[in-house]
Parts: structure tokens; C-alpha cells; sequence
């Protein structure tokens, strides 16, 4: 085995221990999560290696039901069945949350509370069905325009906006690329790239008065855009992230497009398939990718 897939092979492994040391998980989506960091197709039988390698390894490694998590010292609470079941409530309505910062503050602090389970706890889930707290409420979105402009990004044309300035009360004229809907203090917010500043802005969806789908596809090298090329097998097995569009494909290649990723996480996440990876646009980030392989050549080769 060469030493590129040994590395790899450690990175998929400490990349599960750091998942499961968060929060109990089931076979399947360790298997998601290998994936996702690999890019690539595995057996579930790649996950029972893994786990007798902790066991090997004394790591404590618990299965409860279905799922599976690793022990940690810390504080230990007792929760009663009604705690469990508005813990199991909030879980199963994390899939409802448009926010995707909302989403992860709240799934983050859901996995710290999971993390405080006592023995008394998981013993109460093992031996008893624990069902979601029942909601009155109907969750309904506040702005009826959000499914309009969920599916305005989706198709990528571009946009002619009416917009109402608060501050001035005048109404404002824009050409946009619409790119994702966000939520800002309850309020949905379209996020777009704005052709006229050469920027992105946010257009609060209750002062846009009015919108006009143009015929043309939105420009997808706007500035902040990453454009790269993946080559080989990873171009078959590769996922697209958020954000992310196929500009061009091959018999064994891709041409993608992240409009919305943070360049210095898109670099760390590239880098990793530097052999089967090229940046095509910013220069700047080329360069940089291409800087940092040389750099890693002369410490490790």
C-alpha cells in the first residue's frame, strides 16, 4: 500500500473517532461520514474494521441500540423520559430549520447535552421507548415569497429586483444572482451577487416589491467564485457541496464551480486531492495551492 493511501486511510479514521466522540452514531452514517471525507464508495464492512480497531486499541467504544459513541469523562446528568423526549423533539426538527447557522448552533448544542448522558440515562433509552415530545404548534414559514426565491436559486437565472430602501423609503433597482436564502433575526433574506456593485448583498424578501426572472444563467466566475477541475476517479465519486456547480464534464473529469465556500476552507478541503485536484480560477488561489504542494514536497518528500 502506498504511503498516499496510508495517510489518507489515518485521516478517514481520526476524521470517525472525532465524530463519535461528539455524538452516538449508527453504522450508516459512519459510513456517510467516510465518505464524505474520501469522496468516495465504501462497504459497511470498512466501518466494523474500524471499530474493532478502537476496541483493540481500549478506546471505550459503546453500542446503544443501533448506534454506537465513545466514552468521555465528563459530567454525568441524569435525564428523566419528558428531558429525553423534548431532546428527541428538537433532533427531529433540526430538518425543518432553513437557517444553516441556526441548524448547526443547534445540533452542536444538542450533541453536548447527548455527551452528558449518565449510565442511568442510556440504561432509561435502552430499556424504554422514548417518544418525541408531541408539538401543538404548526411550523409554517413567515414569508410566502421564501419558495419563490428557494427555487429563483436553484435555477440560476438571473434576477431584476424592485427593492425598498429603508433608509431612504425610494425604491431601488438591482440584477442580481441569486445564490441561497438566510435568516437573519427571524427574517428570511435572500443572498445574491449583484452585478452592478460587483458584490454580494442581502435583499430583505418582505421590501423586495417586485422580481423578474431574466432568460440568462447567472455568471457563475463571479468574483469570490472557485473554479477547479477534478481528474480521474475522484470525478465520478466526488459530491458537490453547497453551492457548488458542474461548468463542464468529461469521460474522466469535472469542472466545478463554489461560489459561496470560504477560500481558505475550500484550499484546506482541495488540498487533500492535490493529485487528482487543480484550481483553475482565482489565480491567486492557484498559485497559493500550488505554493503550499511545494512547500509540503520539501518537508515530507
Amino acid at each position: 500500500m502506498s504511503d498516499n493511501k496510508i495517510n489518507n486511510a489515518g485521516y478517514r479514521f481520526i476524521e470517525l473517532v472525532k465524530e463519535l466522540v461528539k455524538c452516538p452514531l449508527s453504522v450508516d452514517e459512519m459510513l456517510a461520514i467516510v465518505e464524505e471525507t474520501a469522496d468516495n464508495s465504501y462497504r459497511k464492512e470498512l466501518i466494523n474494521k474500524y471499530i474493532n480497531t478502537l476496541k483493540l486499541l481500549n478506546v471505550p467504544i459503546v453500542k446503544l441500540k443501533d448506534k454506537y459513541y465513545i466514552q468521555r469523562s465528563l459530567e454525568s446528568i441524569n435525564y428523566t423520559s419528558p428531558d429525553l423526549s423534548v431532546i428527541k423533539f428538537m433532533n427531529g426538527a433540526l430538518n425543518n430549520i432553513d437557517s444553516l447557522q441556526f441548524k448547526d448552533n443547534l445540533k452542536e448544542a444538542l450533541q453536548v447535552v447527548e455527551k452528558s448522558f449518565s449510565d442511568d440515562t442510556y440504561n432509561l433509552i435502552k430499556n424504554k421507548e422514548i417518544k418525541a415530545y408531541p408539538s401543538t404548534i404548526n411550523i409554517t414559514k413567515k414569508d410566502e415569497n421564501v419558495e419563490l426565491y428557494e427555487k429563483y436559486c436553484r435555477e440560476k437565472y438571473k434576477l431584476t429586483l424592485y427593492y425598498k430602501n429603508d433608509l431612504t423609503e425610494k425604491t431601488e433597482k438591482y440584477n442580481i444572482a441569486p445564490l441561497k436564502i438566510i435568516y437573519k433575526k427571524g427574517n428570511a433574506v435572500l443572498l445574491g451577487y449583484c452585478y452592478g456593485t460587483c458584490s454580494y448583498k442581502e435583499f430583505l424578501l418582505s421590501n423586495i416589491l417586485k422580481s423578474e426572472q431574466m432568460p440568462q444563467v447567472s455568471t457563475v466566475n463571479l468574483s469570490g467564485a472557485v473554479t477547479f477541475k477534478l481528474k480521474g476517479r475522484l470525478a465520478s465519486s466526488y459530491k458537490l457541496k453547497e453551492g457548488e456547480t458542474v461548468l463542464e464534464m468529461g469521460v474522466d473529469y469535472k469542472v466545478i464551480s463554489n461560489t459561496l465556500e470560504d477560500k481558505d476552507l475550500i484550499l484546506k478541503r482541495l488540498i487533500r486531492y492535490f493529485d487528482s485536484c487543480e484550481i483553475l480560477y482565482p489565480k491567486q488561489m492557484k498559485e497559493k495551492m500550488l505554493n503550499l504542494i511545494k512547500e509540503m514536497e520539501s518537508i515530507y518528500v
